[in-house]
């Protein structure tokens, strides 16, 4: 049998391959979906920012450029420099548009839809190596058809394209803790990658960081330290370069400023309505039931460590994720009140906390009440994801509009 981690074996009677591919085609269907539109749906005015600075590059080359971010005014050949964030998502649309051809919304959601499906294939892999078929299949399901997969899948913007990094990260670092084999140094490489597209990787930073220190103390030996360290540093050195790079033309000030502005609440909010904002946004686009399995997977892992309890590799998979997808939402309030794709980093672990609830709890039911739990999940889950679908493509954003035409002027 094979090994899913020490002590864990890998489920023989998983997601089949052939069940996976058919929801991760169901999943590009459903990215699809208005993939031609312009832009006019909640927060594609990201799409509209991130498609200029692009074509920006090919207009004027990367000599001209310098691989940075600027709009570009044809008219009269003026730029506007940005540098909040990393250029990279600019340059791989630039790629994309020269290898394809077309520079239009479809042509840049496409390129995003491109990189879900990598984060969609990883995540059903682990369901299919991890889980039993029925909770594996309803978790695989809900990854397919929840809003914050199928619809801010394909959102141009940085969360779907740095995602399968912030998996890839987490999951060769647990192997390597967990088998002590494997490609510690992978992880080194993917968080260095994914810092050139965004800076949430490198939140993944300090939840491995503790996760090793907690590992070494036990005596568990030192491999998962030095892959932490050694992906930390990488993270780190990037990071450097990157915002000295991506700032050039704006100065690191301005970084900072935007950077202070995201780490608190402004305006007197309330965390508590905060907390009842980040509620809603779940419920509405993850659903209601995959909601529920989030906060009662995350109960039982708090409660299973205050007891102290030993977790199970698999267990402890979920615990990393479930810590390095919470830290945008926490450490940066103010971007998570107003982006309902903040939670974005969270779509792993929700989807694998449906697993180990079904499996951990409804396994212990009879047959007969266990396929009707599974039955009524899937009919609420994909009920709750079509009427959130539908919502969002009858109802433009007029914030997207006043955006998009703010920016006609530019490339």
């Amino acid at each position: 049998m094979r090994r899913g981690g020490r002590n864990e074996p890998t489920r023989d009677d998983g997601l089949p391959l052939s069940a996976a591919g058919l929801l991760v085609a169901l999943l590009a269907a459903l990215l699809a979906v208005h993939s031609a539109d312009p832009w006019r749906w909640l927060h594609d005015d990201n799409g509209r920012r991130y498609s200029s600075y692009a074509r920006t590059h090919l207009a004027l080359g990367l000599a001209e450029t310098r691989g940075r971010d600027f709009f570009l005014d044809p008219r009269t050949g003026g730029r506007v420099p940005y540098g909040h964030h990393p250029p990279g998502l600019g340059l791989l649309l630039a790629g994309w548009f020269r290898t394809t051809g077309h520079d239009g919304p479809q042509a840049a959601r496409v390129l995003a839809g491109c990189f879900h499906l990598v984060s969609a294939a990883l995540v059903l892999g682990l369901l299919r190596a991890h889980y039993a078929l029925a909770p594996g299949l309803v978790a695989a399901l809900v990854f397919a058809v929840v809003p914050m997969s199928a619809f801010f899948g394909k959102m141009v913007n940085f969360e779907p394209f740095v995602l399968p990094f912030f998996i890839g990260a987490v999951v060769t670092y647990w192997r390597s803790a967990e088998q002590r084999r494997g490609w510690p140094l992978l992880a080194v490489v993917l968080v260095a990658l994914g810092t050139l597209i965004d800076w949430p990787v490198l939140l993944v930073l300090p939840v491995l960081l503790a996760d090793s220190v907690r590992r070494w103390r036990r005596g568990e030996g030192r491999e998962a330290l030095v892959a932490a360290l050694g992906a930390t540093g990488a993270g780190l050195a990037v990071a450097a370069i990157v915002a000295a790079w991506a700032s050039g033309a704006v100065g690191l000030h301005e970084l900072g400023a935007a950077a202070r502005f995201r780490l608190r609440l402004h305006g007197g909010y309330p965390w508590w309505r905060l907390a009842g904002k980040l509620v809603d946004y779940n419920r509405r686009y993850f659903t209601e039931p995959v909601l529920a399995a989030s906060l009662v997977a995350a109960g039982v892992l708090i409660r299973d460590a205050w007891r102290g309890r030993v977790l199970s590799p698999r267990a402890r998979l979920l615990a990393l994720l479930g810590a390095a997808g919470v830290l945008p939402v926490v450490l940066f309030p103010t971007s998570a009140r107003y982006h309902a794709y903040w939670q974005f980093y969270l779509l792993p672990y929700a989807t694998l906390a449906v697993a180990e609830v079904l499996e951990r709890f409804a396994s212990r039911l009879r047959p007969g009440r266990r396929r009707l739990v599974y039955a009524v999940v899937v009919l609420w889950v994909i009920g709750a994801s079509a009427a959130t679908l539908t919502t969002r493509y009858t109802r433009p954003s007029g914030y997207v509009a006043r955006k998009v035409r703010e920016l006609s002027p530019y490339l």
